[in-house]
This record gives structure tokens, C-alpha cells and sequence, in this order.
């Protein structure tokens, strides 16, 4: 069986998803006969180069939310993160296109 598995570099949920597939695939009795293809996903390519302030600031603009909301959503994102082993640090996120990244993009 081959999977396709669509990703963007930024995206917070990809990285929690990419550890939550990776769990399953090892708990996965047939795994040998997996084939996994990692593709890069660009989800703004509209994006500035790096967008002004901060991820929450975007956030409450995007969602069109108070900041105090935002940051709420920013700590279910880092909770669900650590459920999977990873540590994030979205207070320090700058947001921005990804084109640049996915070019060199490997995945691990």
C-alpha cells in the first residue's frame, strides 16, 4: 500500500498528525508493506514573505477572534503537541510563506 501525505513545513497540526501517523504505522501489524511518499503542501501561498506581529495577532485576524481567543486556540495547539511528545513554542512563532522552505524541504 502507498500513502501520500501532504504537508506544509509551518503548519503545527501537520507535525502533530506526522507523529500521530508514525504511531499508528508502528503499531501497524503490516507495516513493512508501506510505502510512504511525503509531499510538501504550501497552505498560503499568498503569504507575505513574513507576516507583521504576531501568530496570535494573525490568528485573531483570521478567525476574526479576540487575542485573548487566539492565544487560547495557540494553547490547545501546543497541548495537543504535547500529547504526541513535541514542544512548542507558539509565543514565538512568526508566521510567513513557506515557497522558500519547501524548496530544501526533507523530511526526517
Amino acid at each position: 500500500m502507498q500513502i501520500e501525505i501532504w504537508s506544509d513545513v509551518i503548519c503545527p497540526w501537520c507535525y502533530i498528525g506526522k507523529r500521530r501517523f508514525e504511531k499508528a504505522l508502528a503499531q501497524f501489524g503490516d507495516r513493512e508493506h508501506i510505502n510512504v511518499i511525503w509531499r510538501s503542501f504550501e497552505l498560503d501561498p499568498k503569504a507575505p514573505k513574513q507576516h507583521p506581529g504576531t501568530l496570535n495577532e494573525l490568528l485573531s485576524r483570521k478567525y476574526n477572534v479576540s487575542l485573548k481567543q487566539a492565544g487560547e486556540m495557540s494553547a490547545r495547539v501546543t497541548a495537543h503537541a504535547e500529547e504526541v511528545g513535541l514542544e512548542y513554542h507558539l509565543v514565538n512563532a512568526r508566521p510567513g510563506n513557506t515557497f522558500d522552505a519547501h524548496r530544501c524541504w526533507l523530511p526526517a
